[in-house]
């Protein structure tokens, strides 16, 4: 898709007196009964030098009329249709004027102090050129939930570790250097689901990268969102694996072809054990056959291999 297809066809002109030193991208479709929360959440930050960048995707609610008390606070951008999220934050980026780009959805929320944490951060620490952070997992009321993040989150070059487990990074929490796009390039358009795993896993190849152990984020659990497409979440994950080990294998300090085995392994274990909750043991089965093809002595993959042929199937 070209540049100029992703020109807005509406925008609010604010224009800073003086340029932000963040620049936050927000992506909105139909959540217009979040969206002045988390704008608020951003408004109430004890760190004042940012840009608010609304990227309204084609929503066909009420959103552009809920924005409309926030106008002169944020930067609106309007798509008549909707083109997806990594659409929708590549024109983010592409209008920013901050040193740093931050990140988050339309439906989470932010800490009062988390910007202020995370810039303190980079200044500290000038090596650094992404920062996520621990979260809050909260429902639809807002109400909080077990299971926040407990273990300490990785620093330093996390790739490897990024790209064998499952993707330990909230979006909504991410800030990043500008400047680390011209090396990464942006969000693959392509990717339907889990552009954001992708794009982290670009970084974290090329720069260090660092946790920031405490909980700066609410990340809101919505039924409705795409992440909770089970097949198509594993589906686009797959996609991620195979570009990414074919994008960086041949490069030093990559991933070698027995680890990309490993993952994959682990990658349709997973897949086995969801079709086994839901009761499909023949495609149960299939996945478990190749979870073993790649690492034949997953002892756990064999025997969730041999509970196929007896647990009841739909």
């Amino acid at each position: 898709m070209s540049q100029n297809s992703l020109t807005p066809s509406k925008e609010f002109n604010i224009v800073p007196d003086n340029l932000p030193l963040v620049s936050i991208i927000l992506p909105a479709y139909n959540c217009a009964a979040f969206l002045p929360h988390s704008i608020g959440s951003i408004l109430a930050q004890t760190y004042n030098s940012y840009e608010i960048i609304v990227i309204d995707d084609g929503s066909t609610d009420n959103t552009k009329e809920v924005l409309e008390p926030f106008s002169q606070r944020i930067k609106y951008i309007q798509f008549e249709q909707n083109r997806g999220l990594p659409i929708a934050r590549n024109a983010g980026i592409r209008s920013a004027q901050g040193k740093y780009i931050a990140f988050i959805d339309a439906d989470d929320l932010w800490l009062p102090e988390k910007l202020q944490t995370d810039v303190g951060y980079f200044q500290q620490h000038p090596e650094v050129s992404m920062v996520f952070s621990k979260h809050i997992n909260i429902d639809d009321r807002g109400c909080e939930l077990n299971g926040s993040t407990k273990k300490q989150l990785p620093s330093g070059n996390i790739f490897i570790q990024l790209f064998y487990e499952q993707n330990f990074i909230i979006s909504s929490s991410v800030v990043v250097r500008k400047e680390v796009f011209e090396t990464t390039g942006l969000f693959d358009e392509q990717l339907v689901n889990c552009q954001d795993w992708d794009m982290w896993l670009r970084i974290a190849f090329h720069f260090k990268v660092a946790g920031i152990n405490t909980p700066l984020v609410k990340y809101r659990h919505n039924p409705h969102s795409l992440s909770k497409n089970r097949n198509n979440v594993l589906k686009y994950q797959k996609i991620v694996i195979d570009k990414i080990y074919n994008k960086f294998k041949n490069s030093e300090n990559s991933i070698t072809e027995k680890l990309y085995k490993k993952r994959l392994a682990s990658h349709y274990a997973k897949i086995g054990r969801h079709y086994l909750r839901i009761g499909d043991k023949k495609r149960a089965n299939e996945n478990f056959g190749l979870s073993l093809k790649n690492d034949p002595l997953n002892f756990r993959s064999i025997r969730y291999y041999l509970c196929t042929f007896f647990h009841k199937s739909k």
